[in-house]
């Protein structure tokens, strides 16, 4: 087991109670996050980790695994250096650690590759999926990439924001666990590499109208992809 993705699934939320347990097109976000991660193929395995043992029933081939957390890596205080320190532990053996959310369910098989494959570079040890952004930003009222006083830029000419999504990020364990024992305490050690993922992948689910609003999108593109045009339409560019 030397390449893992791990699907981090809690069961609880304050923000959208049981988001992890609801039906979303007929698949919860659990089994959405684990057919992407299997349909990439480049993993040796995937694990979905909760503190219920309900999730092992999701657990459908040989190549899936599940590992139970305890309550406390699962409450409102427990921070990602903290279950990742666990997942380490828990998988000696492994070379790198994948973290893909569930919370992000139109990220796509291609999304998890990239970020999967660039971690899988010797030269690379964590990695962050992003969106790059080219928009005027500010952070407390101050301007970070434009000049207020000049005249107002066109947005390709900006200095783009790279935002961090959270849909995928990953750690080598030899860099991670060497770092976290020398008295790390970030939790990007090393050389960190961001992978651009497609815009879709940013939208996280944290509310009940995200949840709404993705799974719309998610039957509107599905809808996209099946239907059948007929042979006399003729599309042209």
């Amino acid at each position: 087991m030397n390449k893992i993705a791990i699907i981090p699934a809690r069961s609880g939320s304050k923000r959208l109670p049981k988001k992890n347990y609801k039906s979303f097109n007929s698949r919860t976000l659990v089994e959405i996050a684990r057919d992407k991660c299997l349909a990439s193929g480049i993993f040796d395995k995937v694990i979905i980790s909760s503190d219920d043992p309900f999730f092992e029933q999701l657990v459908n081939c040989n190549k899936v695994g599940f590992i139970q957390r305890t309550e406390k890596l699962a409450g409102d205080n427990a921070t990602t250096d903290m279950v990742m320190d666990f997942f380490f532990e828990e998988l000696p053996s492994c070379d790198t650690i994948l973290w893909v959310n569930s919370v992000s369910p139109l990220q796509t098989i291609e999304d998890i590759k990239n970020c999967g494959l660039r971690l899988h570079d010797t030269n690379v040890d964590c990695v962050m999926a992003i969106n790059t952004l080219y928009q005027h930003c500010s952070i407390s009222n101050n301007p970070i990439n434009f000049n207020p006083n000049s005249p107002f830029e066109k947005t390709q000419d900006l200095e783009p924001i790279q935002r961090y999504i959270y849909s995928c990020m990953g750690w080598r364990r030899d860099t991670y666990v060497k770092s976290r024992m020398e008295g790390f305490k970030g939790l990007f050690p090393g050389n960190m590499s961001l992978v651009e993922v497609s815009t879709l992948a940013g939208m996280l689910i944290k509310y009940e109208e995200d949840f709404i609003i993705c799974s719309k999108i998610e039957e509107s593109l599905n809808y996209v992809q099946n239907v059948d045009i007929p042979k006399e339409i003729h599309i042209t560019q």
